[in-house]
C-alpha cells in the first residue's frame, strides 16, 4: 500500500505527538539549564519554605548584617532551619486549637438555641407510620 506519490503525510494525532515531544524537549531543556542557576534555586527553596510556613512572609534577600555574625554560617543555616521546623509545628498546633475553639462555639450556640432539656411524655405514635404493631417488637429510646 506504498503511495506512488511520496511519503505519506502525518496525520493529525501524529503531528500532535510530535509538537507535544518537542514542548517537553523544550521543557526539560530549560528546566535543566534553570537548575545549574544557583540564584535559580535559591529563590525555589526560598519559595518552598514560605509554603511551609504559611502566614510567613515571603522571604527576601537579607539585608547585609551590621557587625560581622560571631557564629559560623553553618550554625545559622542549622538554626534557621530548626526555627522553621518549630513555627511549621507551632502553626499546626494553632490551627488544630482553632478547630476545637469553633467546635465548642458550635456547641455552645447549639445549647442556647435549643432549650433545657425537660422530661415530656412522648407523643403518641401512629400504629401505621411506626411499625411496632406489624412486627411485635417494642419502641425502646436510643
Amino acid at each position: 500500500m506504498n503511495d506512488p506519490n511520496g511519503p505519506e503525510e502525518p496525520t493529525l494525532v501524529e503531528r500532535w505527538l510530535q509538537d507535544q515531544q518537542q514542548w517537553q524537549r523544550t521543557l526539560f531543556t530549560y528546566l535543566d539549564s534553570m537548575m545549574k542557576n544557583d540564584e535559580f534555586l535559591m529563590h525555589m527553596g526560598n519559595a518552598m519554605r514560605g509554603s511551609l510556613l504559611a502566614g510567613k512572609p515571603y522571604p527576601t534577600a537579607a539585608p547585609p548584617p551590621p557587625t560581622p555574625p560571631t557564629t559560623p554560617p553553618a550554625d545559622d543555616a542549622a538554626t534557621a532551619d530548626r526555627l522553621d521546623k518549630v513555627l511549621f509545628a507551632l502553626r499546626e498546633l494553632q490551627g488544630q486549637v482553632q478547630d476545637v475553639l469553633m467546635t465548642l462555639d458550635e456547641m455552645r450556640g447549639l445549647r442556647r438555641a435549643s432549650p433545657a432539656p425537660t422530661r415530656k411524655k412522648p407523643a403518641p405514635a401512629k400504629r401505621a407510620a411506626s411499625g411496632a404493631r406489624k412486627t411485635g417488637k417494642r419502641r425502646t429510646r436510643s
